[in-house]
């Protein structure tokens, strides 16, 4: 979600409603020296990010076309992060917590994951995956409007999210994202994203919806808020509506990702004496 939000100020920062209303006392900074002071924040506060441990809850529910319940999955989870990369470990099912094989398969799958994203290579390799994923998708999109606020003692600036209306989709992502609007705030002294609100406003059919099938309705809200050494996370997602590519997606659901209770962790480590390999 971090990845997302700051791809957003990256992507619609190119095609900027040149339009847009300006506030009454100073002019709205430009979207590329957002990006930039976004990326200038994330770099510097990398370190301290992989310094926290939180907890994640996720809630999934399945419904039926009149929105009556089916199903309702609910997991907690620990997470973590490794060269940017989060890593999350299962604590508990439904209210239950896990049996003592679950919880040594997780403990494998999590040292599998640690393990991997340790080498910053295969962290580089997720990242270029996720972000190309993000970018299909954000762009065909752009930034119309613009105001600025204060916020809790902050300048927060505030953008409409539109279809691009010069963008020629070529992929899947890039059709959904044809069809959705939205809104965006972003802080102005960081250029992190606070708040990203977006929602299909037309239904979107590919391969006479058997590939694809997008209802009009379908939203996602992504929050972030900063922690008080600056370090900034995601601390809510959410979602619903009537959705499905191929058979992977219930067509009725709706999710709420919630992290809280985040620890911040100093760690340091010596050598003492020769190491000795292992296997």
């Amino acid at each position: 979600m971090r990845r997302l939000l700051l791809s957003c100020v990256f992507l619609l920062s190119f095609s900027v409603d040149v339009a847009r209303a300006q506030s009454n006392d100073a002019a709205l900074p430009n979207p590329r020296d957002l990006l930039q002071k976004a990326l200038a924040n994330e770099k510097k506060l990398a370190a301290q990010q992989e310094r926290y441990e939180c907890q994640v809850t996720d809630e999934a529910v399945e419904t039926d076309g009149k929105g009556n319940v089916k199903k309702t999955t609910t997991e907690v989870k620990e997470q973590f992060f490794v060269n940017g990369i989060a890593v999350e470990r299962t604590l508990s099912k439904n209210g239950k917590d896990l049996t003592a094989e679950e919880t040594r398969k997780e403990d494998q799958h999590v040292m599998k994951e640690a393990v991997k994203y340790s080498n910053q290579a295969n962290a580089q390799k997720e990242t270029d995956k996720q972000n190309k994923q993000i970018e299909d998708f954000l762009s065909a999109m752009q930034l119309a409007g613009g105001r600025r606020e204060q916020v809790k003692g902050r300048n927060v600036l505030f953008y409409d999210i539109v279809p691009n209306p010069k963008f020629q989709a070529k992929n899947l992502n890039q059709r959904f994202a044809q069809v959705m609007q939205g809104k965006i705030s972003i802080d102005e002294e960081t250029g992190e994203v606070i708040d990203l609100n977006m929602k299909s406003v037309q239904d979107l059919k590919i391969a006479g919806g058997m590939l694809a099938n997008l209802h009009k309705g379908f939203w996602i809200h992504v929050h972030d808020q900063p922690q008080s050494d600056g370090v900034w996370l995601t601390d809510l997602a959410e979602g619903s509506g009537d959705a499905r590519a191929a058979l992977f997606f219930h067509p009725y659901f709706r999710f709420k990702e919630t992290t809280g209770g985040c620890h911040l962790y100093n760690a340091e480590a010596n050598q003492v004496g020769q190491a000795k390999p292992v296997k």
